[in-house]
């Protein structure tokens, strides 16, 4: 009877692998059209020069414009799943003892995602325009 039951959690935890279910890989993106690079990026650049002004702002449009990047791109946005770079910059931006830092730090975290996430072309277009953040 032990024998059995072992026997069918063994064949249940096979198939389970084979379905996916639980599979916590790299979730498969679609590209971005061109017209949404553009767009995400001309709405990056001016979410950057808020900063200054702004930056509590800044750093909740910057959250919600990487979540929508990752919408468009097919990516699952549960809180388990979300980018490395995303989880931190959250935290950053909402709990840092030292506000000021904790939002540029964010802002950094949400930049080299969108970076990664709007694509390597984008990327070359935008390197002369973009502004550091000592």
């Amino acid at each position: 009877m032990v024998l059995v039951v072992a026997l069918v959690v063994v064949v249940l935890l096979l198939l389970i692998r084979a379905a996916g279910v639980g599979r916590r890989g790299r979730p498969q993106l679609r590209p971005l059209p061109a017209e949404s690079r553009d767009r995400y990026i001309n709405d990056w650049d001016e979410i950057e020069t808020k900063f200054v002004d702004a930056p509590e702002q800044a750093v909740r449009e910057a959250e919600a414009l990487v979540m929508s990047v990752l919408r468009e791109r097919g990516h699952p946005l549960t809180e388990r799943d979300l980018p490395t770079e995303m989880q931190r910059a959250h935290k950053l931006g909402y709990m840092s003892k030292d506000r000021t830092e904790g939002m540029r730090q964010a802002l950094l975290h949400y930049r080299a995602l969108m970076e990664r996430m709007v694509g390597p072309e984008a990327q070359a277009r935008r390197e002369p325009r973009r502004r550091e953040m000592a």
